[in-house]
């Protein structure tokens, strides 16, 4: 174990060996505390401790059969069985655009991830991600394809790990991946001598823990609701400047779980929208989108097939749009629902 100081950071580096006479550690645990000074009130102004695992392959009691489960669209998990082949490592590496896990039934293993990699259970309770692909020789069943790739560049890679029962992981994994992406940026600063007063804050309204909040903007253009007559002015060509649009807010609600992902988390989610933004203004109107903001979801067609679902699944994304006038709305699992919300003008 070694500790370096620092003015502003403590540095804690542990390393792990399987043997006493390994030269290279199986795992390294690096530990980083910020050492700034107190705050005006006396409290730490970071209370933030970082680590940083470094591990691998993981390799666990559990009876997964090799069966692993990876997104390769960061949006829904996919079933990946192992399959036999000559070369059983690269047909058994899947992509990992943000998360992965094993499980038996009890416990699960997850694998988190900053950004996209490969991602393979070689083994049953196994599981191993490719950081960086750097190969310089030919294996047997390449021969007639050159494959080598002589990539000298490095890779930084944040994963983050969670072990633990299925139902505490399934209800930690998708809002810690929502974490992983917005990682908050923690700065330093010396305190003031004058302590100045608080702001008054009004009242937090959150939204319920299945809900992701993906995008709050304000376009600041002018911009038709009807996506072709705002087509038509553009093909008209307008003169001067475009004029700036500031009580229009394009808003966009994600919802995490999947169908049966979580008893509890995975049941459609209500949200009153008027309530929810107040701390910005007095909502006067909501107007449903389409996925990209540009279309009336009112005017849209949408094509539909006839599928073999289970009762409790038909029709859970054919639900009603937003009553016009109203401000409440049911997002249900795995739905993405935008919306420009018109304020009142001040």
């Amino acid at each position: 174990m070694e500790i370096v100081e620092g003015h502003l950071v403590t540095e804690i580096r542990q390393y792990f060996y399987r043997a006493v006479n390994d030269s290279d550690p199986t795992y390294t645990i690096y530990s980083r505390l910020a050492c700034g000074p107190p705050g005006a009130d006396g409290e730490l102004l970071c209370l933030r401790i970082e680590q940083e695992y470094r591990v691998g392959p993981l390799e666990t009691n559990l009876n997964t059969g090799r069966v692993l489960y990876s997104d390769n669209n960061g949006y829904q998990m996919q079933r990946r069985a192992y399959k036999h082949h000559e070369n059983n490592i690269a047909w058994n590496y899947y992509p990992m655009t943000q998360s992965a896990f094993i499980h038996d039934g009890q416990s699960r293993l997850v694998l988190l991830s900053e950004q996209a990699h490969g991602v393979s259970s070689q083994g049953s309770g196994q599981m191993e991600v490719m950081l960086h692909r750097r190969l310089l020789i030919r294996q047997r069943w390449a021969l007639s394809v050159n494959v080598t790739l002589n990539d000298t560049s490095g890779v930084h890679s944040v994963l983050w790990l969670l072990l633990g029962p299925l139902n505490l992981t399934r209800d930690l994994g998708q809002r810690s991946a929502v974490a992983l992406q917005h990682r908050p940026i923690v700065q330093i600063r010396q305190p003031t001598a004058r302590i100045h007063p608080r702001p008054q804050q009004q009242e937090a309204v959150t939204l319920p823990p299945s809900i992701h909040l993906q995008i709050l903007s304000i376009p600041g253009w002018k911009y038709n609701s009807n996506h072709m007559k705002h087509l038509q002015n553009l093909w008209k060509g307008s003169h001067g400047e475009a004029k700036a649009e500031f009580r229009r807010v394009l808003l966009r609600l994600h919802h995490l779980y999947e169908v049966d992902e979580d008893p509890i988390r995975s049941q459609p989610a209500t949200v009153n929208l008027q309530s929810m933004l107040r701390g910005l203004g007095s909502v006067v109107s909501v107007e449903e989108r389409s996925l990209t903001g540009t279309w009336d979801v009112s005017t849209l067609h949408r094509w539909r097939w006839p599928t073999q679902e289970p009762g409790h699944l038909r029709d859970s994304s054919s639900h009603p749009s937003l009553h016009p006038g109203g401000f409440t709305v049911t997002i249900h699992p795995k739905e993405i629902r935008t919306f420009f919300i018109y304020f009142k003008e001040r």
